[in-house]
């Protein structure tokens, strides 16, 4: 989840807290602005009353009389009981029907209980007011703020929307760019200068990182490439020297005849392994050129036919399934060097009369170049880091003329792979081997 929804969903969370309580306390606030205001025009009916008793005592009977008239309000007037206190005013709410003989239910009422003095004789006096008008005004007076607020939040959620977009743009930028760096010779590219100091921070650190990132791995490849260059001289003079010591061994002990033998061997291995470093580094170092047009199933059969010596000599069968032509766009030499690894691997860990599938298709994109074999499978503990550089697990076979490999094969793969944009895949078939694969793009 991206960091302004996360940011965009704590604050609608919050919004709505805030929307809750903000709408009971309104509710509050109005209903006791109502009902003061309902108390206070009840205060004034009061008032009224006992002006008009003190002016002629008489009206207390007409009061009495048209006291039931009114619409929303009635007065009751009865000989003081005593229930009230003298001259004190008690407000109350109350369901109550106005008429007994009403068919509706019971009304809600707001009720002043006093006492008025006629003549010197205390009466007690109850002034009714219906609530059900006062409390659509307090509905409507609360809906209007509710709604206001309602728009507002909603207003709110919009602008914040458009500027965290804003605020976040660089922010987004800079993640986008980080998750295009797939190869550390994508590192050339700076992070820009922003107007929000947090994102300048952020900026400059990966810059520095990177930059030591980029000088760390120049210095690894300029030490592969000298530490290659420098030592295929001195191999090349170390096995010519043994095989002069082989040729000449009729006059040679049997000691000195296998030590010369694994000095010559130690030294092929060794500049087996310089020659695969410099390779690795030279596709690193993206010195090819990718714009030859490569038949796929063309350069397979050519692999094949280098490798018929060894597929005859283990017996093993290959099964071709060529169900497509592929024609990519890459080095045709580099493209050679990886199927021609893959094929090399398959055979390498089949058991004798077993058999290799090759298989090219296109039925579902992308294309795939694939081997499969019948051996024992990559061990699961190495799996996941198959093409990684010097990767073996235990009790690996040694290559086809019997010698211990460097583990530079699938690497070489990959990186062939990674600088033609393909992809290079690695998995067990049960018991049945495993299968190399790469997806042309």
């Amino acid at each position: 989840m991206k960091l302004n929804t996360k940011i965009l969903i704590a604050n609608i969370v919050l919004s709505v807290v805030i929307f809750s309580l903000a709408g009971a306390g309104m509710y509050y606030v109005v209903n006791s602005t109502v009902y003061e205001e309902l108390d206070h025009h009840l205060l004034q009916h009061k008032v009224d009353i006992i002006s008009q008793v003190n002016d002629q005592a008489s009206s207390l009977q007409e009061l009495r009389d048209l006291g039931s008239l009114g619409s929303y309000e009635w007065i009751e007037i009865d000989p003081y009981n005593g229930e009230v206190p003298l001259n004190e005013n008690q407000f109350s709410t109350i369901d109550t029907l106005r008429n007994p003989n009403q068919v509706d239910g019971p009304e809600a009422y707001r009720r002043l209980t006093t006492t008025v003095s006629v003549n010197g004789k205390p009466f007690t006096l109850e002034i009714y007011e219906e609530v059900a008008a006062w409390d659509r005004i307090s509905t409507t007076i609360l809906a209007s703020i509710l709604v206001a607020l309602l728009i507002w939040l909603l207003l709110l959620y919009l602008l914040n929307q458009v500027a965290f977009e804003k605020i976040l743009g660089p922010f987004y930028d800079t993640v986008e760019s980080l998750e295009t760096i797939s190869d550390p010779t994508d590192l050339d590219e700076l992070f820009p200068q922003t107007t929000t100091y947090e994102i300048n921070v952020l900026n400059r650190a990966l810059n520095k990182m990177m930059a030591q990132i980029q000088a760390s791995f120049e210095d690894q490849k300029k030490f592969i490439q000298n530490a290659s260059h420098e030592l295929l001289t001195p191999l090349s003079i170390i096995r010519q020297k043994a095989e002069k010591i082989l040729t000449d061994s009729d006059q040679l002990d049997q000691n000195t005849v296998e030590s010369a033998g694994e000095i010559h061997q130690t030294a092929v291995r060794l500049s087996r392994l310089s020659n695969a470093l410099l390779l690795i580094s030279r596709v690193e170092n993206r010195q090819f050129a990718l714009d030859e047009k490569v038949d796929i199933e063309e350069l397979t059969d050519k692999v094949l036919e280098e490798l018929s010596d060894f597929i005859t000599m283990k017996n093993i069968e290959v099964s071709r399934r060529f169900d497509s032509a592929i024609v990519v766009e890459g080095n045709k030499e580099l493209l050679h060097s990886a199927i021609y690894n893959i094929i090399q691997n398959a055979i390498k860990f089949s058991p004798e009369g077993s058999v290799i599938t090759v298989a090219l298709s296109c039925e579902s994109k992308p294309c795939r170049f694939s081997v499969r074999d019948q051996g024992p499978g990559v061990p699961a503990n190495i799996l996941d880091s198959l093409f990684d550089r010097f990767k073996k697990g235990k009790n690996m076979p040694s290559d086809l003329n019997g010698h211990s490999t460097p583990g530079l094969g699938l690497s070489i793969v990959q990186s062939i792979c990674q600088l033609h944009g393909f992809t290079s895949l690695a998995c067990n078939n049960g018991d049945s081997g495993a299968e190399v694969t790469i997806e042309f793009k």
